[in-house]
């Protein structure tokens, strides 16, 4: 189902709206005045439905007003790998905006009922009334997520360059740790999701934080982790190469 972006939607995701990456350091009124002159699209998916294939053509960025989805790739092998979890305010779809022939590179799934703001490239190349300021601070703050999410690839790549499923799970434990701050972890994934990411068969994975439980290096129930051998963790961090 898809809709114009109504006064109801933008007073029921307003809170939403302002915590996207897109729109932070915007007064209320900018804002406002934004998304009333903005060609943007409402869309609904149903929990399982694919928002994005690889090879679709590209509507623009995607906001996340309502649930979660999960980008995701398949490698040369035909494994998934994650590449993303998409929880509401999160964006997507902002490295393409640009390009000469914007097609999805990769798939986005509904994890759950979800509704997505869509935001085309002209509403980013075009001036719109009263609005010149805003649109500049909107690039600004593009152009700082780009950054951002171009460090998360790096990170990635980290992963795969390391050999050893120990090192991998380091790595990936001390990049979480780097982010909150406690020896007292709550992951991102479950232990699928943690095993694509890390392009692993979970089998292996499961097998190697048990040992590392047995060996006292980490204590782990669910998505809770608890490094109890900092030193020895933090090792293989991406900071540390």
């Amino acid at each position: 189902m898809q809709q114009l972006l109504s006064e109801e939607i933008i007073k029921k995701y307003f809170k939403t709206i302002v915590k996207c990456p897109l729109f932070q350091n915007l007064g209320e009124s900018e804002l406002l005045g934004y998304l009333h002159n903005a060609k943007v699209i409402v869309k609904e998916y149903r929990k399982n439905d694919f928002i994005a294939l690889s090879g679709d053509p590209m509507e623009g960025i995607g906001v996340i007003l309502e649930g979660s989805a999960l980008l995701t790739r398949e490698n040369v092998m035909g494994q998934r790998v994650i590449m993303a979890n998409l929880e509401a305010s999160a964006m997507f779809g902002e490295a393409l905006l640009f390009t000469k022939q914007a097609l999805w590179p990769a798939t986005i799934k509904a994890m759950k009922a979800s509704k997505i703001m869509f935001i085309p490239l002209e509403t980013f190349i075009q001036t719109l009334p009263d609005c010149q300021q805003c649109q500049t601070k909107i690039l600004s703050n593009l152009l700082e997520d780009l950054s951002e999410k171009a460090m998360i690839l790096t990170k990635k790549v980290h992963y795969l360059t390391l050999k050893g499923m120990r090192e991998k799970i380091f790595a990936y434990l001390t990049d979480i740790y780097t982010v909150q701050h406690s020896e007292e972890l709550k992951l991102p994934h479950n232990r699928e999701q943690m095993a694509e990411v890390l392009n692993v068969s979970r089998t292996a994975l499961s097998r190697e934080l048990g040992r590392l439980r047995d060996e006292g290096i980490i204590d782990i129930q669910g998505r809770s982790v608890s490094l109890l051998d900092l030193s020895v963790i933090t090792e293989f961090g991406f900071n540390n190469n």
